[in-house]
């Protein structure tokens, strides 16, 4: 890697991609790859269609582009390389070729080689005859030259620029794409001297990086790619834009992006370029994409002990290049001062300081790993140094687990220490003390001993702020089951001496378990607590499934939901809270819904979507208006707070408008004396009105009369009457179907029936519904459903109604017993009209016809009539037989028929 030796040898599997004469598209000829494996590289380094016009232009041939890759669970590099084949193809046009070069990552690492080396000897390599018949050899031997570092880091230096390719490098680590472009002097810079750039900024990587990245000297538009550092005409989309030997490119965005590239100028200015390359290029391990972090690390392993003191003496350090120090570097083998510096940021870490739990938990770690009495001298300054605002909850945590681990301890001592911490100082009373004292206890409440659970409880009932914060950390978690908090929401149960405080009976009730002694003062005693009682009221609710809650904390979750009081996250809490307590689902109790729907209503637009879910146990709709009765008045609404709200119960779909709960909020029937809120039924039955104009369609389950009534006189809604009369035709049972038809016809206004599906429009459910009763009654009659849709379909000629019916029945809208009768009627009277059609189409006969009978009571003539005649008023005189065969024939059968019926088979 330094230059001073021979070269390397390495084996590479080897695939040509092209046209064969003759042959139109471009196909893997020849290789020791699969040519499956293959035509994936070939794929990835494609990205447009070279030019053969563009000798001299940027995107002229060769192209060449690098590919980290991973096939049968191997890393491998890439190599791909495009030049122009020499030929030509069946339709004339000049072919190019693509050589693909496959290496195993170990070799290739193990030599530390980068990519200008391999290319190069890529170039130099003897490639296998790809004619037909010819053999082919499994490997290509790649004699390549070893990385010369001393010449790498004077082209960095001198011909890119080192804070250019520092910035290219530190973007491709936060995963951007790069694109360079050329400025005027450089656009026929040859693929070798591209390939030594790429080089050069991957250089400024750890060597790993390779495994993963991919770079191209070339890149156009033509196709979407993922290359990651290309050459290109001009940057698309998000990629970053650098322009060779002139415009540098933006600065990494992500903190590890810019951390790095700081890391890269600084070793620069201090360690030198000779010394930092080296350093990146001894880094062998494959890296992907997501290891960012491992290759900062790395990066600052050249200068590790300064860093990590450094760090630490600015408050930046991280624990992993803590970890890293002390792996290299154990505590005996630093100075005392350096020794002592990490041990107490150690310390600082893992009791109370800037560090998050999984950062904590590794800094004890490594703590008790290295543990030195030089460690143990250093905790002990760092507990001494406290003061009373830096005894929060995570440091005080930590003491007392490292204290734990560190000496010996009895329980008794622990018990006093964690209720002493409980129980004391001002912090104690300040929502972030309360806070932090309760995850603590949270944290510990399933491992304490019996003594200490005992002093924990007595400091619980001294402390209701604290109290009402733990139960609020306990409902987050949901470990409301646990055995202290079951313990201590027990405690009024059991308590006939009423020892329990006021507050913590309100508690016990709000979760479900009524207390021994009830006076009325618990919800009170438990909202005064605090002003966010509420909150850990419907904590407790929501784990016991308790919404009789919600009423008794009303001016709370009114001032919430209104925005009067509380933040977003409190209206997120109590709109989450409001859905578990009374989910949305049908089946509800009036009064739940009705208390939900009130205090959702600011936080959902005035959606009261719960009056729409209700029981149908005949209470619910009631018990919901009573409610809304009961408080619409006091909160004051104005006019459009109350269309919002008419809207809001209303819902968006007709066929599911709460008629029962309107009508009884409205005009209550179960207590008139109580008034109903009349202000509502203008924008109610507005919005009504508005679901039917846009809708087109009609439901009326449940509409009270008189609304159906008003509803009517809407411009927009005249349909409704012609609804109507459809219902009272079928009720009356005795309409013609011609009746009937107009009726429909008037109705569905713009249904229509056409050859194709997409453009018919079907009748309204209100139709449906109306003409359902008639259908299920005389789908059977086909006489009866044939004139219907043969009327309809005279009525409106160019709609096709009566089609569409059939259409609509056929679709089951009806049901399938609709379908089947109506199906049976029509071969009935498809077959009876055949018959019809049958006798009349029969050819009249030639002999005159029959006399016909006689009228009833008619006596024959005493008179014979004469041979070869009939008697007087018989009509005109038969043939004489003989004379007229057919005519004979014709009355013999005419006999026969008339003597042995139609049906005999004598004849």
């Amino acid at each position: 890697m330094s230059g001073a030796s021979a070269g390397t040898s390495v084996y590479a599997a080897w695939s040509l991609q092209g046209k064969a004469p003759g042959q139109v598209a471009y196909d893997v000829q020849a290789g020791s790859v699969e040519p499956r494996i293959a035509q994936k590289y070939f794929w990835a380094a494609s990205t447009e269609t070279p030019r053969a016009d563009h000798v001299h232009a940027p995107d002229a041939l060769p192209w060449v582009a690098f590919l980290g890759g991973t096939e049968a669970g191997r890393p491998l590099t890439g190599l791909v390389e495009t030049t122009w084949s020499g030929g030509r193809d069946a339709t004339g046009r000049i072919s190019y070729s693509a050589r693909l070069l496959l290496l195993d990552w170990q070799p290739v690492s193990g030599a530390g080689l980068t990519w200008s080396p391999l290319y190069t000897a890529a170039l130099d390599a003897e490639w296998p005859a790809a004619g037909p018949g010819d053999g082919h050899t499994p490997h290509l031997v790649l004699d390549a030259a070893p990385t010369m570092v001393a010449k790498l880091a004077r082209y960095i230096e001198q011909d890119i620029g080192f804070e250019w390719a520092a910035r290219c490098a530190a973007l491709l680590l936060e995963g951007r794409h790069v694109v360079i472009t050329l400025s005027p002097e450089h656009a026929g810079l040859s693929a070798v001297t591209r390939v030594a750039v790429l080089d050069g900024i991957c250089a400024l990587l750890p060597y790993g990086s390779r495994a993963w990245l991919s770079a191209a000297t070339w890149a156009g538009h033509g196709a979407d790619h993922e290359l990651r550092l290309t050459f290109a005409l001009r940057p698309r989309g998000s990629q970053c834009h650098a322009v060779l030997s002139g415009q540098p490119p933006q600065e990494p965005r992500s903190s590890q992006g810019r951390a790095y590239l700081a890391e890269l100028l600084r070793l620069r200015q201090k360690e030198g370029i000779d010394a930092l390359l080296p350093h990146l290029l001894s880094h062998r391990t494959p890296l992907t994409p997501q290891d960012a972090e491992q290759a900062l690390q790395h990066l600052r392993d050249l200068d590790l002990k300064a860093v990590v003191l450094g760090d630490i003496g600015q408050g930046t350090s991280r624990l992993n290049d803590v970890a890293r120090l002390l792996s290299l570097y154990p505590l005996e083998s630093l100075t005392e001062p350096e020794a002592a510096t990490l041990a107490r940021h150690l310390a600082r870490s893992a009791l109370p300081g800037g560090r998050l739990g999984a950062e904590r938990a590794q800094a004890r770690s490594l703590l008790l790993e290295h543990w030195s009495p030089r460690a143990g001298e250093a905790l002990a300054d760092e507990l001494n140094s406290w003061d009373a605002e830096s005894q929060t909850l995570p440091r005080v945590r930590a003491a007392l687990d490292l204290a734990a681990d560190a000496v010996p301890r009895d329980g008794q001592a622990h018990a006093l220490v964690l209720a002493g911490y409980l129980d004391g100082g001002a912090a104690a009373t300040a929502p972030d003390g309360l806070r932090s004292r309760s995850e603590l206890l949270h944290a510990l409440q399933r491992d304490l001993e019996e003594t200490t659970a005992a002093a924990v409880h007595a400091v619980l009932l001294r402390r209701p702020a604290l109290t009402l914060a733990w139960l609020d950390v306990n409902a987050e978690r949901n470990t409301l089951d646990d055995r202290l908090v079951r313990d201590l929401l027990g405690l009024p149960g059991r308590d006939g001496e009423r020892k329990a405080p006021d507050w913590l009976r309100g508690a016990a009730l709000i979760h479900g378990e009524p207390p021994a002694v009830r006076d009325g003062r618990e919800i009170d005693a438990f909202a005064d607590v605090s002003a966010t009682a509420w909150r850990t009221a419907l904590g407790l609710a929501c784990h016991a499934g308790n919404p009789e809650v919600l009423p008794w904390f009303k001016p709370e979750l009114y001032d919430v939901a209104a925005g009067r009081g509380g933040t977003d996250a409190d209206r997120d809490l109590l709109l989450r809270a409001i859905d578990v307590l009374v989910p949305p689902r049908p089946g509800l109790a009036g009064k739940h819904a009705a208390w939900a729907d009130l205090f959702q209503r600011p936080l959902l637009g005035s959606d009261m979507r719960r009056s729409r879910c209700l029981a149908d146990d005949g209470t619910a709709p009631a018990e919901y208006a009573a409610v809304l009765r009961g408080e619409l008045p006091a909160l004051g609404l104005l006019s459009w707070e109350e269309d919002a709200l008419a809207a809001g119960l209303v819902g968006d779909r007709p066929e599911r408008v709460p008629y029962p709960v309107l009508w009884e909020l409205i005009h209550p029937q179960g207590a008139p004396a109580a008034g109903g809120v009349r202000s509502l039924e203008g924008p109610v039955l507005t919005r009504i009105a508005e679901l039917l104009k846009h809708a087109g369609d009609w439901i009326t389950h449940g509409m009270p009369a008189q609304w159906e009534h008003h509803l009517r006189s809407h411009p927009d809604l005249q349909w409704l009457a012609h609804t109507a009369d459809i219902r009272r035709l079928v009720a009356g049972r005795t309409a013609a179907p011609e009746e009937l038809g107009d009726a429909v016809a008037l109705a569905s206004p713009h249904s229509r029936y056409a050859d194709r599906v997409q453009e018919i429009v079907e009748y309204p459910s209100a139709v449906i519904e109306a003409i359902g009763p008639w259908l299920r009654e005389r789908a059977g009659d086909g006489d009866s459903l044939h004139r219907l849709t043969r009327h309809l379909d005279r009525a409106s000629p160019q709609r096709a109604l009566g089609r569409l019916l059939y259409h609509s029945i056929a679709r089951q809208r009806f049901g399938d017993l609709v379908r089947q009768q109506a199906l049976t009627g029509h071969e009935e009277l498809k077959d009876s009209v055949g018959r019809a059609i049958g006798i009349l189409s029969q050819k009249p006969s030639r002999r005159p016809p029959a006399p016909p009978a006689p009228s009833p009571g008619h006596r024959p003539s005493s008179g014979r009539a004469p041979v070869g005649g009939r008697g007087p008023g018989d009509g005109p005189p038969l043939p004489l037989p003989g004379t007229h065969p057919e005519h004979d024939q014709d009355t013999r059968s005419s006999w026969l028929r008339r003597r042995w019926g139609r049906g005999d088979d004598r004849v």
